[in-house]
């Protein structure tokens, strides 16, 4: 009887498959019996939004084993984190309900929201991406410049009333809003055709007078409205308002105002204005004690350099003074800024009566006047609190001048 030649190698297969279970039964043995989990994970992270101010944050925390169906654990300890777009942190602490001061976060800011969870050695995180409300600005704006007619490029006052407002949750409306902390107004101020020119305004209140010299970048501003005076006959001068709802400021209003030269007669009328009341401080500063009965000015040439904002005048000036009411005169040449202020009198020539009367009084050739528009005249206010920046002179009679 013939033997099955395949038999022995049947065998010896068998052999070998049954010591690689066996070998194979042992590793899972082992693996199994390890007691912690293979995979941990935070699952199904569930943001819900009742408004803009309020979180409600719930996860569930899976344990995998191998060999073992899936199951929900609770972790040793979870963590939320909520960042603001800067990585901030706004929140941490539990799962469940939190606020969200959303009235102080930026137009449709990034926010990001973390979950961990703690299991033995193990760490699982979850992460979920949401924004804060699309806000906006409007404003009430009005700009004066030049704020008067003596003080050339030096004032300028501003109206405003900024209206923030947010999207209604889930609508398609607006909603006023305060934030808790002040957002940034500010205003940038530049002449068309004159990049350097911009000049940086903070806006503290609703009305608000600025002295243009005391901001940085003011030689510059003022040197662009003279180009452009100069150049073109005209000057359009741009206000921008500014407020920051995020990282990048937006415009939210902007006024262009448009200057152009006084005509020639109203120069001359000016300049009329300012040689009568310099012979008048003159006249004070000669005064006899029987006092001027009457006096004439008499203008003989006179010139404006605008881009200094100065006036040159000659004149002469005749008075009747004293008891029996002689004559006297002199002539001289007056030199004052358009606003009236740093004006001085320079004696040219004198009659012998007015001659004496000058030496005695005056007693040099030069006379420094006092300020000729101080109707017009505008100090600080006390609750000003901005100071000069250190390149700007200061007048000794108080007053800021370029």
């Amino acid at each position: 009887m013939l033997s099955n030649p395949s038999t022995p190698h049947s065998n010896d297969s068998s052999v070998v498959l049954s010591a690689s279970l066996m070998l194979f039964g042992f590793i899972l043995l082992v693996s199994s019996g390890c007691g912690t989990p293979d995979r941990f994970a935070v699952r199904d992270l569930s943001v819900t939004r009742e408004g803009w101010d309020t979180l409600d944050v719930s996860a569930r925390f899976i344990e995998d084993r191998p060999m073992a169906a899936m199951s929900e654990v609770v972790p040793d300890l979870v963590t939320m984190t909520l960042f603001d777009e800067a990585y901030d942190t706004l929140y941490v602490g539990p799962l469940g309900r939190i606020a969200v001061f959303d009235e102080n976060l930026g137009d449709s800011e990034r926010l990001l929201l973390e979950v961990c969870a703690y299991l033995e050695s193990h760490q699982s995180c979850n992460q979920h991406a949401l924004a804060a409300s699309p806000k906006r600005a409007r404003a009430e704006y009005d700009v004066t410049f030049p704020q008067d007619s003596t003080h050339g490029f030096e004032r300028a006052f501003v109206e405003s009333r900024v209206l923030l407002e947010r999207q209604i949750h889930g609508g398609e409306g607006w909603e006023r809003f305060e934030p808790t902390g002040r957002k940034e107004i500010y205003i940038d101020a530049w002449i068309s055709d004159h990049a350097q020119s911009r000049m940086r305004l903070p806006v503290v209140r609703r009305g608000q007078r600025f002295i243009l010299p005391r901001y940085e970048g003011y030689r510059d501003f003022r040197y662009a409205i003279q180009s452009s005076m100069l150049d073109a006959d005209s000057a359009a001068v741009n206000f921008d308002l500014f407020v920051r709802l995020s990282r990048e400021a937006l415009p939210v209003a902007s006024e262009q105002i448009v200057l152009r030269p006084k005509s020639e007669s109203e120069r001359q009328e000016e300049m009329r204005i300012l040689v009568e009341r310099a012979g008048a401080q003159v006249l004070q500063a000669m005064d006899s004690f029987f006092g001027v009965r009457q006096a004439y000015v008499f203008i003989n040439d006179w010139s404006y350099a605008a881009l200094d904002r100065v006036y040159r005048a000659q004149f002469e000036l005749h008075w009747q003074s004293g008891l029996r009411g002689s004559w006297s005169d002199l002539s001289g040449e007056i030199q004052v800024r358009s606003d009236g202020e740093l004006g001085t009198f320079q004696l040219i020539r004198a009659s012998e009566r007015a001659g004496e009367r000058w030496e005695q009084r005056i007693g040099q050739s030069v006379l420094e006047l006092d300020h000729l528009f101080p109707e017009n005249e505008i100090l600080p206010p006390e609750d000003d609190n901005e100071s000069p920046s250190d390149n700007e002179e200061t007048d000794p009679r108080g007053r800021f001048r370029q």
